[in-house]
């Protein structure tokens, strides 16, 4: 669980530049206009992420633009001011300049931001449209001294994602794209779209390689069946599993590391609003890179799978047509002659590019919707987003019968879990955790429709393992949509956010604990200890963050209307280990500078922008044997931000400049009269200002309140000091010793060790007897002749030796004592 070291730091508050890349520069309009805009945010009910990052790079939409800000720099830029700066490797900061404003010709409202996974194109969303926009080098923004930028702008679909279709709800790059080019958008009609986007060909923004309406897929019976999306003008026809199949969100089985299962990463997972599951796999451009284990994992999956349904008459149902398919897919994909392309950020190697294979076909059959074994826990869920963790690659099968496994590139994690595990989340932000213990492999609809019905298979099952509460049902607002989002460190933690706060949550207890006994050989009580293990799952949960700052605000109903934008959580070797969200207010940003794991190598290189982008996970080394590395010095609490209303300008201008017809302007100006239409005047702006002074009382009333509990908390802190000075005290002058008067603390401190040193030694001597050795055995022991310390009596108060104080008979000769079995000891 991560330590919070602190919160929104002074680079990002006000008056630092940070704190305008997320202000707003709008004037306030007048009340009508303000209801009309809360309306409109109030009609939307999807995901919120207006905020992505390339690095310290981040990307912000404000005032429905997009801004561009380089956290480094605004960090050098405020601290350079306090005189404590130092100057991030290869910034060019401009005075003055905190931001860019980025154009793009976008006239809606956009709700969702996502950098492409080399950092180069940027897709933008709104409620019904995509965009991609060109983004260039960093230094371009640098070098570049206008406040305002253009960038080469893309529409994708534009006959499709258009206002009249259904909305869009996901926007995802696929982890095996070429080059992260390629682009998955989900609406929320159950239509799937990929779309391979090429710079140099117009045409690949128009027109997607691949789009599937899953509500004619569900009812498929073969690939001759028609399963692409209705046309733009053509009539939808009533089904039913289009009512039961209104998309909340989507998600990849996995990232594309090497240590993910081989189906992980070609696996789209997709949540219906009321909690049905679906899959599809494997979901594939034409072109696509595999990792380094996949195409090895997956041969021998296709080959273990097929001798077991040859060998297994029970199996012969409905295995051989799967595994043949799966037999065929991979058999094309080993017969290729793969395509070796440069890399842009690295000369020497090449990224090796492969064609998807035409047979089975291009378009996998819908597996769902998944059976949620969760008994009487789960009635009805109104999901909102759909995070899902890959499971371990198998590499006891994949190396089965190789002598070396340093040809594959694994990187081996300390836990690691042979399931995959799918989180939901939904709006009353509940977090439900399930288990997939059977997988999700590839499938495919026959080339034929069967003559006769197959048999129906098992049921494939989500097992239930927790569910855990995030938001307060009494402050729920009306258009929550909590949001998943990824640790960089762990595939196994992650973080949700919505209006109250953010949270952090972690499946590390029980993981490794879950993985042995799946992994145990012996069968023999399994279902006591799996029912005992599943009762004491402890997954850490802990609140990062918590949005209880700018509720005072001139109009009431922004509070029931809040949301947060999804949080970015990344690490830097300039900012650390950062998390970053805003509310939907603009006022302020959110930020946590959090303390990096223990496992965390801190010998490590720190990641650059080009890596973070290549590697979207980081797994560290892992290491038992390493401790907390950091002295806890305080406990962190996030610092007091000014709510708006301290700042904001009054809205009376705006009514008497824009509210009143011109002709009755020219009566502001003269002499008070007593008319209805003064009257009606006086009124509303006495209804104006009674709730911007009320919004001032209200802050004001706050800020006391706070000031009054700081003063408190300064009396405890004081007490709790004086606490520990008498405990120190006591440790000093207890069990001997006198208070000296003009005694300094030093050599009280120095004085009571002495006595613990001379009570030690006395300890020592108190027993010490001197044997004496003949040559017939052993003699009687002996006394010390005189009484003291004998370290006293060979060595001086200073610890030098007393040599002239020493006998003859004291003089001991040392020498080697050898045991003899036919004599006694002897000296030599």
């Amino acid at each position: 669980m991560p330590k919070v070291l602190s919160y929104s730091p002074s680079w990002l508050s006000r008056p630092s530049p940070g704190f305008d890349l997320f202000a707003s520069v709008k004037k306030r309009t007048n009340i009508g206009s303000q209801a009309n805009s809360s309306n409109n945010e109030q009609q939307y009910l999807g995901p919120r992420r207006t905020i992505a990052h390339r690095g310290s790079e981040v990307f912000v939409v404000v005032d429905n633009q997009i801004r561009w800000a380089d956290l480094s720099i605004l960090k050098y830029d405020w601290e350079s001011s306090q005189g404590k700066g130092k100057r991030p490797q290869g910034a060019d900061v401009t005075a003055g300049q905190s931001y860019r404003t980025l154009k793009v010709s976008i006239s809606e409202q956009i709700r969702q931001l996502s950098i492409s996974p080399n950092g180069q194109l940027l897709a933008i969303a709104t409620s019904h449209t995509v965009h991609i926009a060109v983004l260039p080098d960093s230094s371009k923004f640098e070098e570049n001294t206008k406040s305002s930028n253009k960038l080469q702008t893309h529409t994708v679909g534009p006959t499709t994602h258009v206002l009249s279709q259904s909305p869009v709800v996901s926007i995802l790059w696929h982890p095996l794209g070429v080059n992260g080019t390629c682009l998955v958008t989900v609406t929320t009609e159950a239509v799937v779209r990929l779309w391979e986007l090429n710079r140099s060909n117009r045409w690949s923004f128009d027109s997607a390689t691949l789009a599937i309406d899953l509500t004619k897929l569900v009812a498929a019976k073969s690939q001759q069946d028609d399963v692409s999306p209705s046309g733009m003008h053509s009539g939808r026809g009533f089904s039913v599993d289009a009512v039961d199949m209104e998309i909340a969100s989507a998600c990849f089985g996995g990232t594309g590391s090497p240590d993910e299962s081989a189906w992980s990463a070609m696996s789209l997972w997709v949540a219906t609003t009321d909690g049905d599951i679906y899959a599809l796999c494997p979901l594939l451009p034409s072109k696509w890179q595999p990792t380094s284990t996949q195409l090895p994992s997956l041969s021998s999956i296709a080959i273990a799978g097929t001798t077991i349904a040859s060998q297994d008459v029970d199996y012969l149902g409905d295995g051989v047509p799967l595994n043949t398919d799966q037999y065929d897919f991979v058999s094309e994909i080993d017969a290729q002659v793969p395509i070796l392309i440069a890399r842009d950020d690295d000369i020497t190697s090449n990224d090796t590019i492969y064609n998807r294979p035409k047979r089975p076909g291009p378009i996998p059959n819908l597996q769902g919707p998944f059976q949620l074994a969760a008994g009487s826990l789960v009635d009805y869920l109104d999901v909102s987003d759909i995070h899902v963790i890959a499971s371990k690659l198998d590499t006891e099968e994949l190396m089965l019968g190789e002598d070396d496994e340093s040809e594959l590139e694994i990187q081996e994690e300390t836990m690691g879990l042979s399931a995959a595990v799918v989180c939901l989340m939904t709006t009353d932000g509940r977090v439900h955790l399930f288990l997939d213990l059977e997988g999700v492999e590839g499938q495919w609809l026959p080339e034929k429709a069967p003559e006769r019905p197959c048999s129906v298979s098992a049921s494939h099952e989500l097992i239930l393992v927790e569910a855990l509460d995030t938001l307060d049902a009494e402050a729920i607002s009306e258009n929550e949509w909590p949001t998943f989002s990824r640790d960089p460190f762990s595939r196994y933690s992650f973080y949700t956010t919505h209006s109250q706060g953010v949270y952090f949550f972690s499946l590390n207890p029980w993981i490794k604990r879950l993985e042995d006994e799946l992994q145990s050989p012996s069968t023999a009580g399994a279902d006591f200890r799996l029912n005992i293990l599943r009762e004491s799952f402890g997954t850490l949960r802990e609140r990062i963050l918590r949005f209880d700052q700018d509720r005072f605000t001139s109009n009431d109903t922004s509070s029931s209307s809040a949301s947060a934008n999804a949080c970015i959580v990344f690490h830097d070797s300039d900012l650390g280990y950062f998390l970053l969200t805003s509310t939907n207010d603009d006022t302020h940003p959110h930020a946590a500078t959090l303390d990096l794991p223990k496992s965390f190598n801190i010998k490590q290189e720190p990641l650059s922008s080009d890596d973070d982008f290549g590697s979207p996970n980081l797994y560290p080394e892992s290491n038992d044997n390493a401790g907390d590395l950091s002295l806890t010095t305080h406990i962190a609490r996030s610092a007091y931000e000014p709510p708006s209303t301290f700042w904001n300008q009054s809205s009376l201008l705006q009514l008497t400049s824009q509210s009143l017809p011109p002709h009755r302007r020219r009566t502001l100006k003269e002499e008070i009269r007593l008319s209805t239409a003064t009257l009606d005047l006086m009124t509303s702006a006495h209804r104006l200002l009674s709730n911007e002074t009320h919004a001032i009382r209200t802050a004001a009333a706050d800020l006391f309140n706070r000031c009054e509990r700081m003063l408190q908390e300064l009396r405890t802190q004081i007490e709790r000091v004086r606490e520990i000075n008498g405990r120190a005290d006591q440790l000093v002058l207890g069990g001997g010793g006198e208070d000296v008067e003009g005694e300094t603390a030093s050599e009280k401190l120095g004085n009571r060790a002495q006595h613990f040193g001379r009570g030690a030694r006395e300890g020592l001597t108190g027993g010490l007897a001197v044997g004496a050795v003949d040559e017939d055995g052993a003699g009687e022991g002996h006394e010390p002749a005189q009484e003291g310390n004998a370290f006293e009596g060979g060595f001086g108060g200073d610890g030098t030796v007393r040599g002239e104080d020493v006998g003859e008979e004291e003089n001991v000769e040392f020498g080697l004592v050898v045991a003899d079995d036919d004599a006694g000891a002897g000296g030599f």
